[in-house]
């Protein structure tokens, strides 16, 4: 069959073959176009930008986190800008700032961390600064003994009858520089530290009233002390007791220097064996000059700062057998010198145990005060039910039961305490006592401000730097055939007052009291910058975190916006150059 020709030979159709080419080539540029929208906006894109194909380069980590951030300049960018780097060094900056903020405003405002550094440098453990300065301390932070006789001027006069009262008159004070440094020290394994006080005493004339070679008539406390010991003697050794003593001749009020009153002189019946136990000199506060007969262990704070200065033995004992129940022989009192710092913050009753009383005391806070120029301090004081007797304050009942007779209120008996020797210790001038005390007596005059016993407490650290630890020692009188004659207007178990003493701070100097400024106002105003300091930096970095995110986040979507219309730009380009591809020309 003859194959079909035309008119016109310029006129060629396409083959089937050339088609198929067509097609393919139409469907390879479409699939192009939508494999690039996918790579800029699809699947296999972080955060909407597209992500390395395999056959391409991979991206450095740097611009792989910038592109997560949305900090690209352009949508087509490969590497970070130097500008890129530094908002992200910013933001890493504003985040590392906020979390030492939080965590700084949460230690400082909620916990105790910052207190309880500054608590450390109390703690007593071996070789430590601190432990150093308490053994031996230095003499500036010595503290005053002041001490004050009562003097008997008409007392022959009333033992005669020629006088209705007796006369005492307060002489003193009598004024000593106190130092104390610890001997026999041993640390011990359970946190402890057991040790002896040594004190020194320096008299200090130009702060006493008198001088210590005055003449005063005070009550011969050997004599009437040994008419209690004889009386206890089996029958033997009580009559050659009396016998001695008799002959001795001693008066029941004798002059004494007040030297020689308050620290020694030789006396015959002291050198008695059966009453002195070898002693040859007697001076009521002689057992404190030099190295104390009395040891003392207390809690260190190493393992709990709440149990430092606690006094855990006496004697090595871990209670007192003076009292009756272990409620009042308990020694859990604090030493006299210093408290836990835990102990002050809520303003609870602390205890304190004073070895003159061989008692516990408690201390009731009173009020905050301010002394020695505008040192902020914590008052404590001595309630006026402490001597009371039990039916005023039922605590005192085991301070009664174990002796021979429970007194009136404002006295205790001491007696087991002093080796039997009859000391009924009471506050200055018989304060918060009985009347009954001191009805026999002229110039006895009870004031809460010259004899009530308070602590001026630092209340970062917990040591007194003011106050006034005050106690008087009175004797009784037992009306023994030995006294009977010479006492025969006294009544029977008639208490005399002897002394009575006040440890007081010393006299600070400027080094001292820039020290004391310092640890009450340097280190508060160093807390409070924390404090505060730290709520700034959260609240500041927390507010620059969320105004970089904002300002990220509109840059991310003008980008996103950015690549989307190129996107959309370039996919029409593709497709109008397919169309132009399958586009034949037509010649007719």
């Amino acid at each position: 069959m003859p194959r079909a020709t035309t008119s016109n030979p310029e006129v060629t159709l396409p083959t089937a073959h050339q088609d198929c080419d067509l097609t393919v080539a139409a469907i390879r540029s479409k699939s192009n176009t939508l494999n690039s929208q996918l790579n800029r906006v699809g699947t296999g894109t972080f955060g909407g930008y597209g992500m390395a194909s395999g056959a391409e380069k991979p991206k450095p980590v740097l611009q792989m986190i910038l592109e997560a951030l949305g900090l690209r300049n352009q949508a087509q960018s490969r590497e970070p800008t130097s500008k890129d780097i530094g908002t992200l060094i910013m933001l890493g900056v504003m985040f590392l700032l906020f979390v030492i903020g939080v965590t700084g405003f949460f230690v400082m405002w909620f916990t105790e961390f910052y207190n309880n550094t500054m608590l450390e440098n109390l703690i007593l453990a071996e070789n430590s600064e601190t432990a150093k300065d308490w053994l031996n301390p230095d003499p500036k932070f010595d503290t005053l003994l002041k001490a004050h006789i009562f003097h008997y001027p008409n007392i022959e006069d009333y033992l005669e009858g020629r006088a209705d009262k007796i006369k005492v008159v307060d002489v003193g004070p009598l004024t000593y520089q106190e130092h104390t440094i610890k001997d026999e020290v041993s640390f011990n394994n359970n946190f402890t530290v057991t040790f002896r006080d040594r004190k020194s005493y320096k008299f200090l004339p130009e702060k006493s009233s008198v001088r210590e070679d005055v003449v005063l008539m005070v009550p011969n406390v050997p004599l009437i002390s040994a008419a209690g010991h004889v009386k206890r003697m089996p029958y033997a050794d009580r009559l050659v007791a009396g016998f001695f003593i008799k002959q001795f001749k001693e008066p029941l009020f004798k002059n004494l220097t007040a030297s020689d009153f308050l620290w020694g002189y030789e006396d015959k019946i002291i050198k008695l064996k059966s009453l002195g136990m070898g002693k040859k000199r007697f001076g009521l506060l002689m057992n404190r000059n030099g190295t104390s007969v009395d040891s003392v262990q207390l809690n260190t704070g190493e393992d709990d700062i709440r149990k430092f200065s606690i006094i855990t033995q006496f004697n090595g004992m871990p209670q007192l057998d003076y009292w009756d129940g272990d409620e009042c022989n308990r020694i859990d009192g604090s030493e006299p010198s210093m408290f836990s710092p835990n102990l002050l913050q809520n303003r609870s009753t602390i205890n304190v145990f004073l070895q003159v009383l061989c008692r516990k005391v408690p201390l009731h806070f009173e009020k905050e005060v301010t002394i020695l120029n505008n040192i902020d301090a914590i008052r404590y004081k001595t309630p006026m039910n402490v001597f009371a007797k039990p039916e005023f304050n039922p605590a005192n009942a085991c301070y009664c039961t174990n002796t021979e007779m429970c007194l009136e209120s404002g006295v205790i008996n001491a007696t087991k305490c002093y080796g039997d020797s009859p000391i009924f210790p009471s506050f200055p001038h018989f304060f918060t006592g009985n009347k009954s005390y001191y009805d026999l007596f002229e110039g006895i005059k009870p004031e809460a401000e010259l004899h009530q016993t308070y602590a001026d407490i630092h209340p970062r650290f917990g040591f007194p730097i003011g106050g006034a630890s005050r106690v008087q020692i009175n004797i009784m009188l037992d009306k023994t055939p030995i006294l009977e004659n010479k006492a025969a207007r006294l009544v029977n178990a008639t208490i005399l007052p002897l002394i009575w003493i006040e440890i007081t701070a010393g006299d600070f100097g400027e080094d001292v009291l820039h020290t004391l400024f310092m640890t009450t106002y340097g280190l508060d105003a160093i807390q409070l910058a924390l404090k505060y300091g730290t709520l700034l930096i959260s609240v500041t970095s927390f507010s620059l975190i969320i105004a970089g995110v904002y300002f990220l986040n509109s840059r991310r979507e003008e980008q996103l916006q950015e690549s989307k219309s190129s996107a959309e730009l370039e996919a029409l380009n593709s497709g109008l150059a397919v169309v132009q591809h399958v586009n034949l020309p037509v010649s007719v």
